[in-house]
């Protein structure tokens, strides 16, 4: 197993975000971090040698010769707890279910993580009815809801009403999610990849 405490340090984090994003090469990357190729390779093997990679080649680049892509092996979580008597150190290989609880955990306020929680699990309920759902993850987090469900919004306004604290959603169509910043925005649900339309501009009228 990999200390990843030291190992995901400077510069293989860094390396490890980039292709997140997209598989990469060495010379994509070493541009990213402005440094060489020699170097970023070097990097890149340990990262392949742990695990974490997957290299495959694709297309013919300078001199004939194929370009390596590296891609992520897994999507991971690892993470360290420090409470009281409780305390650990876990390495999770994620799930859609992990990622949803992580991209709530990580709002801001973390008073508001149980009751995003609990409206995400009510709507889970209910998912016939619903075109997506998404965080905006600005300073006042809101839950944006795509549906026309009258029955939906009214039994979610009422769910909301016991919480005892107030919660900012909001019901939309798919179409005005076009005003809310896409850099602002996470999915919770997203069964017609609305986020990655919305940053194409190709979301039509509805």
């Amino acid at each position: 197993m990999v200390d990843f405490d030291s190992f995901l340090s400077y510069p293989r984090w860094e390396i490890l975000q980039i292709i997140a994003e997209k598989p990469s090469s060495p010379v994509e990357i070493a541009e990213r971090l402005n440094t060489t190729v020699s170097y970023a390779s070097q990097q890149l093997k340990l990262l392949d040698a742990a695990g974490l990679l997957v290299k495959s080649r694709t297309g013919a680049a300078e001199k004939g010769k194929p370009r390596a892509l590296f891609a992520l092996s897994n999507e991971l979580f690892y993470f360290s707890i420090l409470a009281r008597k409780f305390s650990e150190k876990k390495l999770i290989y994620l799930t859609d279910y992990h990622k949803k609880i992580l991209r709530i955990w990580l709002l801001k306020d973390s008073s508001i993580h149980y009751y995003v929680e609990k409206l995400f699990w009510k709507l889970e309920d209910n998912l016939k009815e619903v075109e997506g759902i998404f965080i905006e993850t600005t300073a006042n987090p809101a839950i944006i809801i795509i549906s026309d469900s009258k029955k939906l919004k009214s039994d979610i306004e009422g769910f909301i009403r016991n919480f005892g604290r107030e919660i900012n959603y909001s019901f939309i169509s798919k179409n005005q999610l076009k005003k809310f910043p896409v850099e602002n925005l996470v999915s919770l649900h997203d069964p017609e990849n609305l986020l990655e339309k919305l940053k194409g501009g190709f979301i039509e009228n509805g």
